[in-house]
């Protein structure tokens, strides 16, 4: 006697249909000894394309087979093999002694318009021992996606007109009067003709009673993409015209121009700004502590809806509540006291409040510098007060990092004993910035003193196609993490950027990769800084936040805070200035948590996920004090909390070549884990505390900077193919490093020369297989531009990695119309080298 084997062919996304019902199994035939193989259907026979699907075709037998079952399978069809999907196998082997294997179909997700396609497996030509059963073949649908063709004719910010832009020049501030200038600019690529610029001022807000005039400036005709300069646009508005201990808001704004229509142009063609007035009827130019009523002491009242410090689901005032957990797992760190008792903070941005009731104890004395005191008639030059009651960004990140706990008042800092300075370096239009920053980062130890700062602090940032930095910043923050904290390095934490979103959606994946890269900061690409981007109270991105290759960390930024949890922090003082007086804030000051107006609900972006990383950091040099600028970063990465883990690859064929645009979370081979949208994660305190607590200092080596590594290629052959997903590879080899060498960061110098920057994407693979995307595909700061000229892009994603070994560089070109080529690229490396 023998035994029937019932065999089924299966097709499935996520389920194995089975044709044996239990009565067939182990049934004894006497007469037919031939294995049965039978294709069977699966529930769905149609597949989303644009889910990227993996079918598996599954063999199963229910009697083991004393010899190599042996299928052969043909693939035909509407859909083309090896351009619309890929087999893993022409045959499916099942194994002696084996009860199934398979084969897969990999389906490629393109933006092509092909409509629907279909796939037909059938039974090849069987041989042997095996006979096919009743059922030889099927057909599978391939449901075609979404379909899309870039327009890459330049669009104007407003439709078939131009675009008159108005910034703020300076603003000084006089015994008698308030002086400001504005500038005019024209975006657009169309001429305009003469206008009228006006200026006024109001009590209201809205402008819509108690409006005075200013004055008005006739705009001559002038071309596109030309300044009208300042000088021509001078305004003055005498105080004596005003009250005392009033606000006042001052308007600037273009009369109607005939060529310009289309969005944009309420907001683009208008200014404002807003001071108060003292009983002297002088604009106040100096913090004045108000006098607040304290709860109890050991109180925080707004502690409770801090979902960045304590998530326990609850809504932060908006809408809709976050998920408990997401946040910075600092529980301990809280019922322990470890608040970053000594370890000093600098806040370079807008402004600082020093006597905010909420930040006032941790101001360091006479430490704060104020830059625009040379403009601002009775300021003070350690009183860094933003006289714009129009909201001060830098109070609020410093609330963040260093609101004062258990005072009664308000809510509390990621690190409540940080001592804190400010400097309002970005504040005043018109002040020197590079010389600003040089004194505002370390490079000074008088008027200001930035060089005894731990802690820099920079919620601030730009946008620049394929630029590099200024070799000045680097040679500053070179040294500053050189040579301040008495050489252990000071911590310098940026910002990552808010424009994940801000492209209007040129291509379809940037929904998913994100429009414009973190990378596209030019200092940015520097191992000497901490690049945060945010998480939400949703334990995901948030919408906002950059992406790229040089992330370390996420930390708290939440959403809007009206719709979705935002950050709950220190606001300008009084009912009358500050966000909460211009934006939907939900701690508005009729809620009995806020009746004096000090706080905001709604204040987010990477902005605010840059002070809690500061914070976090001041805890842990509170906790340790000996670890230097690099185990500081260390710890972070290594403690840092994998969120959102399931998060799929953005994978899509381009010319029938299969392109991955994002990665899902990596391994790298030094066992770190990463993902472009999230560094190495977000930011655990508790764990970290307990690394820093047990951490021996200075342990990663000499920190190396190497020399540029050049590839050698015949660049004349390293044309990229157009739209094309396979693209040109090069590889470099590298092998004069030491072998006790441990990549902290790699910097790529590349040059592409292409007709548009946006169609290209590039990705490095390390000798330890590691894929780093550096230039995500469809980067919208590269619109229009011409490739990339010895742009310099740093990755995290190898850290902990050996360098030696072959260095694989891949360039893609996804879109079609303009071509290009290779030019050359090179390596730099930053490592440890500390030799047993």
């Amino acid at each position: 006697m023998a035994i029937r084997s019932c065999i089924t062919l299966v097709i499935l996304t996520s389920l194995v249909v089975s044709g044996c019902s239990r009565s067939d199994k182990f049934r004894v035939n006497p007469v037919n000894s031939h294995v049965i193989v039978s294709l069977v259907a699966p529930e769905t026979t149609a597949i989303q394309e644009a889910e990227n699907p993996n079918v598996q075709v599954v063999i199963s037998i229910d009697a083991t087979a004393t010899f190599d079952v042996t299928v052969p399978l043909t693939f035909s069809g509407s859909a083309t093999r090896d351009h619309d999907y890929t087999a893993s196998a022409d045959v499916i082997v099942v194994p002696r002694n084996a009860t199934s294997a398979s084969v897969n179909l990999d389906v490629f997700r393109d933006f092509d318009q092909e409509g629907d396609e279909t796939i037909t497996v059938s039974l090849g030509t069987i041989v042997g021992n095996v006979k096919a059963g009743p059922m030889s073949s099927f057909e599978l649908t391939i449901l075609d996606g979404e379909s899309v063709t870039v327009d890459k004719t330049p669009v104007e910010p407003v439709e078939e007109g131009t675009d008159l832009v108005l910034f703020p020049a300076y603003y000084i501030v006089n015994d008698a009067s308030v002086d400001f200038g504005i500038l005019v600019w024209n975006f657009s690529s169309e001429s305009v003709a003469p206008t009228q610029l006006f200026a006024e001022w109001s009590t209201d807000l809205k402008f819509e009673t108690d409006v005075n005039p200013i004055g008005i400036i006739d705009i001559p005709a002038f071309e596109p993409d030309t300044l009208v300069f300042p000088q021509t646009h001078e305004f003055t508005l005498p105080l004596d015209l005003l009250a005392p201990d009033q606000s006042y808001y001052i308007k600037a704004y273009l009369s109607d121009v005939p060529e310009e229509t289309g969005v944009g142009r309420d907001s683009n063609n208008e200014y404002y700004f807003g001071f108060s007035t003292t009983s002297e009827v002088k604009v106040r130019t100096r913090c004045e502590a108000p006098v607040r009523a304290a709860g109890p002491t050991g109180s925080d009242p707004l502690f409770a809806e801090q979902w960045n410090l304590q998530n326990t689901g609850q809504s932060g005032f908006a809408m809709n509540p976050g998920v408990a957990g997401a946040d910075l797992q600092m529980t301990g760190a809280i019922d322990n006291g470890q608040n970053g008792d000594g370890v000093k903070l600098a806040v370079i941005d807008t402004g600082l409040e020093i006597c905010h009731p909420d930040l006032a104890a941790n101001v360091e004395d006479g430490l704060s510098y104020n830059f625009a005191f040379e403009n601002t008639v009775g300021s003070a030059v350690t009183d860094p007060f933003n006289h714009d009651i129009f909201g001060d960004h830098g109070t609020s990140v410093a609330g963040i990092a260093a609101a004062v706990a258990n005072n009664g008042l308000g809510g509390r800092g990621v690190a409540p004993d940080i001592e804190l300075r400010g400097f309002n370096l970005g504040s005043y239009p018109g002040a020197d910035y590079e010389v600003g920053l040089f004194k505002s980062l370390g490079g000074s130890s008088s008027h200001p003193d930035s060089a005894s700062a731990h802690i820099f602090n920079m919620s601030f940032g730009i946008e620049l196609p394929a630029q590099n930095p200024e070799k000045d910043f680097v040679k500053l923050v070179k040294m500053g993490t050189t040579d301040l904290r008495e050489g252990l390095g000071a911590l310098y934490v940026r910002a990552a950027g808010n424009s994940f979103s801000f492209c209007g959606g040129a291509h379809p994946l940037n929904r998913e990769v994100g429009c414009i890269g973190s990378n596209s900061d030019p200092d940015q690409n520097l191992p000497y800084l901490i690049m945060v981007g945010a998480f939400n109270a949703k334990d995901v991105k948030s919408s906002y936040s950059s992406a790229g290759a040089n992330l370390w960390v996420v930390a708290p930024g939440g959403e809007d805070g009206e719709e979705h949890p935002a950050i709950i922090t220190t606001d300008q003082i009084g009912i009358h200035a500050g966000y909460s007086s211009i934006i939907d804030n939900p701690l508005t000051t009729d809620h009995p948590l806020n009746p004096d107006g000090d706080y905001i609900s709604a204040f987010g972006g990477t902005s605010s996920a840059a002070p809690a990383t500061a914070g976090v950091i001041a805890i842990l040099l509170g906790v340790n004090p000996d670890l230097t600028w690099r185990d500081v970063k260390h710890i972070l990465a290594a403690s840092a909390r994998k969120i959102d883990p399931d998060i799929p690859a953005v994978r899509v064929a381009f010319n029938g070549q299969p392109y991955i645009a994002q990665h899902a979370w990596q391994t790298n081979a030094a066992g770190h884990d990463f993902h472009n949208w999230y560094g190495f994660g977000a930011v655990a305190v508790d764990e970290a505390v307990a690394m820093a607590n047990g951490y021996t200092a200075n342990g990663l080596g000499e920190f190396v900077e190497s020399p540029w590594f050049e590839a050698t290629s015949d660049m004349e052959a390293m044309d990229i193919p157009d739209r094309d997903g396979a693209g040109v590879t090069d590889m470099l080899e590298v092998t004069e490093l030491p072998n006790t060498a441990n990549i902290e960061a790699v910097i790529l110098d590349i040059t592409v020369n292409h007709g548009y920057g946006s169609d290209l994407g590039v990705t490095l693979t390390s000798p330890g297989g590691t894929e780093s995307i550096v230039n995500t595909p469809f980067n919208s700061i590269l619109d229009g531009y011409p490739g990339m000229h010895g742009w310099q892009l740093m990755s995290n994603a190898f850290y902990g990695e050996e360098p030696n070994g072959t260095w694989t560089l891949q360039v893609v070109d996804l879109v079609t119309g303009d071509t290009g080529r290779l030019g050359s690229w090179r390596l730099r490396f930053y490592y440890g080298d500390h030799p047993d």
